[in-house]
């Protein structure tokens, strides 16, 4: 049972520290980004856009956030 326990545990932390690194933040927030398209009225729009970097903002100057951000945004349907 405490074998059990610790494999869980262990695929929970990995779990954790793989959703930590700056690209798939960058691909998260991305995504984030692209959803603001679908708000109603330009002022919803541009604010939820400032909002998702403002989020963001310790990420923003790290090359591999910044990298997976725009292929995220690439792929958006507009």
């Amino acid at each position: 049972m405490k074998l059990i326990n610790g494999i869980v545990v262990l695929a929970l932390m990995g779990a954790l520290f793989s959703c930590s690194t700056p690209a798939s933040r960058g691909r998260s927030a991305g995504e984030d980004y692209c959803e603001c398209n679908r708000k109603d009225g330009i002022f919803n729009v541009g604010k939820c856009k400032k909002d998702v970097l403002k989020e963001h903002r310790d990420d923003l100057l790290n090359e591999e956030f910044q990298s997976a951000f725009w292929d995220a945004v690439a792929d958006c349907d507009e």
